[in-house]
């Protein structure tokens, strides 16, 4: 809502994953104080696999998710495109910055971010999503948990750069990009369609994708924009 003097206020709820709070979570929230400060932002951090299920309760307004399913129900607008890279100690996956063909990364330890019902918040496509879960030694809803694996040396990873950053920032593991093929994953600005927006959820949607899209520009996030037609 807006009020007289036309001022954007009122309650937002925000769902965002640990990747997204990491690349912009405070930029974001200080911009609102400081732009809105009648607004009453709510920002709920979740692995990304729960943001759907968050948003599908009502539990936010809007919520960045990877790879939403292409549903009525869902007004999503794709903001970027991350692509997916082969985490772990060099005794796992290599001492080389070389990139890795998916086979091989197949044959190694892989510990899974466990995402219940959102597993295509991990890989959209669901033939090479079924190989890396039977393959998994380990599955875990904790990104502490699986940093300290990745650094005690119990298995590798398949995500992003940005997930396991300051592991890689150092220097106790390292990265692989991942060929043959390459994997990457779409995130979505997404609401419910049924859910009518405000004037502030509005001005909270258009910040959110102009932070997105400028991390990607700084180089904050490895990713590419995708341009909408």
């Amino acid at each position: 809502m807006a009020d007289q003097e036309g001022k954007v206020s009122g309650p937002v709820s925000v769902g965002m994953s640990y990747s997204g709070v990491k690349a912009i979570g405070v930029p974001f929230i200080s911009q609102v104080v400081r732009d809105y400060p009648a607004v009453q932002l709510a920002l709920t951090e979740s692995l990304s696999g729960v943001a759907l299920p968050t948003l599908m309760a009502a539990e936010v307004d809007m919520a960045l998710i990877y790879n939403p399913p292409n549903d009525p129900m869902f007004d999503s607008v794709p903001v970027l495109e991350e692509p997916l890279v082969c985490v772990g100690r060099p005794e796992i996956i290599g001492d080389t910055d070389e990139p890795i063909r998916f086979e091989e990364v197949l044959g190694m330890p892989i510990i899974l971010l466990r995402q219940g019902i959102s597993a295509r918040a991990i890989l959209d496509d669901t033939v090479l999503l079924k190989k890396i879960e039977s393959r998994a030694v380990l599955q875990m809803n904790s990104v502490q948990a699986i940093a300290g694996s990745l650094v005690a040396g119990l298995g590798c990873v398949i995500g992003t750069k940005l997930f396991m950053q300051d592991e890689l920032d150092r220097g106790t593991i390292t990265a692989r990009a991942i060929i043959e093929p390459e994997l990457s994953r779409t995130l979505h600005l997404t609401r419910l369609a049924s859910r009518p927006p405000t004037y502030a959820s509005e001005a909270i949607r258009d910040l959110l994708l102009s932070h997105a899209r400028e991390a990607v520009h700084s180089g904050v996030w490895d990713a590419q924009i995708v341009e909408r037609c």
